[in-house]
């Protein structure tokens, strides 16, 4: 197959793409200078004319940067519009067939570095964005319990102060609202969940030539250090290493010949002025180990020699940003489902007692629960807002 990059010219005011399209194609910068803007509404809403007008300036690219690479090699709609500022012209670089592209990428070994660096930032953001997400769904399901508890606390003073009991017509509510089922269910379920956690797989790179250097590493040598400057990364070849997590979790172990490790820091670096992206965990070598090292000088002269490495290295960052976002879409929903299917409630549930015991006078020991209960809503509404929060930072991880 021959490689067609026939360049492409717009005037001032031109898209080359629409937020919301599927290009199967991004495009480097040859002339000119183009905006990434974002827009809240859809075009169709507001028409190409108006996009411009009023949409969100993202930033400017110019001559040699790309625009377009993690969503069209992601094969997802773009998530910005692109306009030329001037008259400038653009080289596609095909993102829907490999082998075109490893063309690409050994005739311009810079365009798949410049991708890289895109994915290492966008990639950045996203697993910041998802650890986050993890977290909250691990706190909110102790909050949800916690919450329960209280539900249940608060029906049971009721009913130690309102007699006869069985009769009361607020402890009768409180009892069968669906807060109550809820919240029973929930303490009920508490000790069967065990936790779970997902991890993704490092990007593989199923194929190394012979000529290229290897490096050996004995086991318990650190291959990483939390804190330092990421200026290298591995390809692993033989072996197994192990990521130190923290906070009492279990330590990742990558074992795949061909997985990468460090790759995230060095293109972020590698994109610094002054490399200043420093390791988040120490990675020991759990086994004696082989590898081949790529240090931040050589990054781009490493992958001139071998375009083969640098596709595969590229697909399996696109490959583990794609089973990144399935993951986070997956917690997302769980997250979403905790929120209104359980803790909505319970909130709705706590606000109502409230409401229902302050109008009432009939008992002066009733000005206890009335209070237990308004201060949880209040907390948990609180909570239930922070969670929303969380998820809404989503829309703000920009490509």
């Amino acid at each position: 197959m021959k490689e067609t990059r026939e360049q492409s010219v717009y005037a001032p005011g031109d898209h080359v793409f629409l937020q919301g399209e599927v290009v199967p194609a991004f495009f480097k910068v040859t002339s000119g200078r183009f905006a990434k803007v974002y827009s809240k509404k859809s075009v169709q809403e507001l028409g190409v004319r108006r996009m411009l007008n009023e949409a969100d300036l993202i930033g400017i690219v110019s001559h040699h940067e790309l625009f377009g690479e993690v969503e069209a090699l992601m094969n997802q709609p773009q998530c910005f519009s692109v306009f030329a500022l001037d008259k400038s012209s653009v080289e596609p670089v095909p993102a829907d067939n490999q082998e075109t592209l490893q063309q690409v990428l050994a005739s311009d070994p810079k365009v798949g570095v410049r991708a890289c660096i895109s994915f290492a930032r966008y990639m950045k953001l996203f697993f910041a964005y998802f650890a986050g997400i993890a977290k909250e769904e691990i706190e909110l399901e102790a909050f949800i319990r916690a919450t329960a508890r209280d539900y249940m606390a608060g029906v049971n003073e009721l009913a130690n102060v309102v007699c006869p009991a069985l009769s009361d017509p607020d402890l009768t509510e409180a009892k069968n609202h669906k807060a109550f089922t809820i919240a029973r269910e929930t303490l009920r379920q508490a000790e069967l969940n065990g936790t779970s956690s997902a991890s993704v797989a490092c990007g593989v790179v199923s194929y190394v030539s012979k000529d290229v250097k290897m490096q050996k590493f004995k086991a318990g040598e650190l291959l990483c250090k939390e804190g330092t400057i990421g200026d290298k990364l591995f390809i692993l070849t033989e072996g197994i290493v192990e990521v130190v997590t923290n906070g009492g979790g279990s330590n990742i172990i990558i074992d795949a010949p061909g997985s990468i490790v460090g790759e995230i820091a060095v293109f972020l670096n590698l994109d610094a002025a002054v490399p200043d992206m420093r390791r988040t965990a120490d990675v020991i070598c759990a086994s004696d180990l082989t590898a081949i090292v790529v240090h931040l000088s050589q990054v781009e002269e490493f992958f001139l020699k071998q375009p083969e490495i640098m596709t595969r290295m590229l697909m399996a960052m696109v490959n583990r940003s794609e089973n990144t976002r399935k993951l986070c879409d997956h917690s997302e929903k769980v997250l979403k489902e905790m929120l209104y299917a359980k803790l909505g409630i319970l909130l709705e549930g706590l606000n109502n007692m409230a409401k229902r015991l302050s109008d009432r006078h009939d008992k002066v020991a009733l000005g206890r629960p009335a209070a237990f209960f308004a201060q949880r809503a209040r907390a948990v509404y609180n909570r239930f807002r922070e969670s929303l929060g969380i998820l809404a930072a989503r829309s703000n991880i920009k490509t």
